[in-house]
């Protein structure tokens, strides 16, 4: 039997350059500490095809690397699994690195970052093989090519070197949805420690029920077919959730959670029909929601809706492709509070064609809304988004290209056709922190809805963190 281990790297933090260096240190190290869901389900589906399973989550129980190295000395797999987004690529690669000078096994990445750099990432020795795109039938079939000595270059969505040159191989069809893989392998992962600022109960885990987005946001590069689950076959990896595993929160990673609300509605009913006592949160839109849903979801124990807002400009939210009418928005806010819902607003300031007023409009907004808690960011370009390839064509620079071959690192990033200065942007984003998080009436509130002084020092240590 293969033995395989899955690596989730120490220091999963939150792109830099979405923030000044003092909100970014608070939020990397206080905000979120959450399981790999990707890898968890690739590890679940090779457990089901015979192999041997390790998942050391590093970055959670904050790993050293001979803490690492100890691990696979005591297993002996004979691959080394590794996930990345272009965002941490760099300090991914550090650790692969630094491993395989312990433990020189093969090494095989797969993740997002490989579906858009394949051969710049298989430039570095220390990567032997990437899987491109969906793994669910690439590395099962990659694992056993190796295994059996065949030809790998005959499996579908690989990449590898070759007499000194990167070879890429034809695409695979992404066809399979997530009901036709084992759920999760929880039961390899260290659920007692995931947490997050804003959770209310431990153990938490996420979920994720749809694969795609449909919307076209010209900032974001989901695609827009949709794989969706079944409500009864969410519903049953929240009973297994909740029965094996005793999670008493789940955070729904999906895009738009409420898009289809058919189902939405079948998910609460078997919810209540099953008696399912867990909090849980959500990410959607204003336009996606309506009072009688939401209501029902307060019902079944949804304590937060995390609603994508971005900006109040609307040229801005035009020119993005996210032009919700205000009053939407508002009345979504309203509804999720009227339900007891906690209301959480995304928003940006940066992006192209953002000036001083759009920007202190969206701040204007931020505070109206009266939300109960925001993360505003300066916008960075992702790549492969409608935005980032815009910005290729007129500026012939490819950043995150050369940010994998470790031409530039993050603080070479420069804001793209704003009509503000990079230390403006900087002021602006530390304005908006403490205009929304140091009114009298807003702390006031949060101190009366304080529940433990855990949470109490908690929130201290992010208020603190603005000064």
């Amino acid at each position: 039997m293969m033995k395989v281990s899955f690596i989730y790297t120490p220091n999963q933090r939150v792109n830099r350059c979405y923030y000044t260096e003092k909100i970014w240190k608070n939020y990397s190290e206080n905000a979120i500490q959450l399981p790999n869901l990707g890898m968890a389900y690739l590890a679940g589906l090779l457990r089901e095809k015979g192999f041997d399973v390790q998942f050391i989550d590093a970055n959670v129980l904050n790993l050293a690397k001979e803490e690492i190295i100890a691990r696979l000395n005591d297993f002996k797999p004979e691959y080394l699994l590794y996930s990345s987004i272009t965002d941490n690529f760099q300090d991914t690669l550090s650790w692969i690195e630094e491993i395989k000078q312990d433990y020189n096994k093969p090494v095989i990445i797969g993740g997002p970052h490989m579906e858009i750099f394949p051969e710049e990432t298989l430039t570095y020795d220390c990567i032997d093989y990437g899987v491109i795109g969906d793994g669910w039938e690439t590395l099962p079939e990659l694992l056993s090519a190796l295994n059996d000595k065949k030809d790998i270059s005959e499996v579908k969505g690989v990449c590898f070197r070759k007499d000194g040159k990167v070879v890429v191989t034809d695409p695979r069809p992404k066809h399979v949805g997530l009901e036709d893989v084992p759920f999760p392998a929880r039961d390899l992962l260290p659920n007692e420690k995931y947490d997050t600022v804003l959770s209310k109960k431990r153990p938490i885990t996420t979920m994720i029920t749809t694969l795609g987005c449909p919307f076209r946001c010209t900032y974001c590069c989901t695609e827009t077919k949709i794989r969706s689950r079944s409500a009864e076959h969410i519903v049953a990896e929240i009973e297994e959730c909740i029965n094996r595993y005793g999670i008493k929160e789940i955070e729904f990673y999906d895009e738009t959670f409420t898009i289809d609300k058919k189902r939405m509605f079948k998910v609460l009913d078997l919810i209540e029909e099953k008696g399912l006592d867990f909090l849980w949160s959500i990410r959607t839109r204003a336009d996606c929601v309506n009072r009688e849903m939401i209501q029902r979801m307060a019902k079944a124990g949804c304590m937060r809706i995390n609603y994508g807002i971005e900006s109040a400009d609307e040229k801005i939210l035009e020119s993005i492709n996210r032009d919700i009418p205000p009053q939407m928005i508002k009345d979504a806010v309203k509804w999720s509070r009227e339900a007891g819902i906690t209301v959480f607003g995304f928003f940006m300031i940066g992006l192209p064609g953002d000036t001083k007023e759009s920007i202190e409009k969206t701040l204007d907004l931020m505070v109206e809304l009266d939300l109960d808690f925001v993360q505003l960011n300066k916008f960075v370009p992702i790549p492969k988004s409608e935005i980032y390839e815009d910005i290729k064509r007129d500026t012939g620079e490819d950043f995150w290209r050369d940010y994998t071959l470790g031409k530039v690192d993050l603080g070479d990033f420069k804001p793209y056709r704003i009509h503000v200065s990079p230390q403006e942007l900087d002021d602006y984003l530390d304005k908006g922190y403490k205009m929304f998080y140091y009114r009298p009436k807003y702390i006031w509130q949060k101190l009366l809805s304080v529940r433990s002084f855990r949470e109490l020092c908690r929130m201290a240590s992010a208020a603190l963190s603005l000064k």
